[in-house]
């Protein structure tokens, strides 16, 4: 999986548990912190971009706190969908295969076993801004959209629903399909998952002492069944 000379890539949310990850998997990634690339300062951005010029634009930085964002949406929306207008418009103008890193909470959960063609209905403000998002960055050509979802290396809470069903693994599974699709994915979207477990069971693989519970008693709307195909 080496990286091509001509295939330097600029990663934001390097910070994050993803982009953290992709670091590891390849250093010669380069990753600024958000002081010194903030996404929603056009400056900052040509600034950077300017100076490193890449081949591709890796944009993985988001506003992740789905119960923060029910409660006040206006951080998720200028960091989803303002940040990410400003990243477009800087990749289009330069050329800059731009890929953006999206989610599976874009679908309503309803049918399951979604494929790339059907539909979205995100039922969070999360998960809206972030399909606000990718419908943004469909208006530019050279782009790639990657829907997936990961834990950290450990699952992070004491109770997992046995009746939600996905396609979500943790960062250290994930974070190299996502770097190989990155690498070598082409333009559209791509569904980058692991096979389709109920939340329980994905969290009994790294914390065998889980409990059960049910999607009812989680005081958040999240969708029944995210799996992706």
């Amino acid at each position: 999986m080496a990286l091509e000379a001509d295939k330097l890539i600029f990663l934001t949310g390097g910070s994050g548990r993803l982009g953290t990850e992709l670091k590891v998997l390849k250093p010669e990634i380069i990753a600024p912190t958000s002081e010194e690339c903030n996404i929603l300062s056009l400056e900052d951005l040509e600034r950077n971009i300017d100076n490193i010029r890449p081949a591709i634009f890796v944009h993985a930085a988001a506003y992740t706190d789905v119960v923060g964002a029910e409660h006040d949406p206006s951080d998720c929306i200028e960091i989803n969908v303002t940040g990410t207008n400003n990243i477009l418009k800087i990749c289009r103008e330069r050329g800059i295969k731009l890929v953006y890193i999206s989610t599976d909470y874009v679908f309503d959960g309803e049918k399951g076993n979604y494929r790339t063609t059907d539909p979205i209905n995100p039922l969070t403000n999360y998960a809206k801004t972030k399909a606000a998002g990718e419908l943004i960055v469909r208006t530019y050509s050279n782009h790639l959209i990657i829907r997936t979802s990961f834990f950290g290396y450990d699952f992070p809470y004491e109770k997992a629903p046995t009746d939600q069903w996905s396609t979500k693994d943790y960062v250290d599974i994930i974070a190299p399909k996502v770097l190989y699709a990155i690498n070598h994915g082409n333009t559209g979207i791509l569904h980058v998952g692991s096979q389709k477990r109920s939340t329980y069971e994905i969290a009994r693989e790294r914390k065998p002492d889980v409990q059960k519970i049910k999607i009812q008693d989680l005081n958040t709307p999240i969708p029944r069944d995210i799996s992706l195909r």
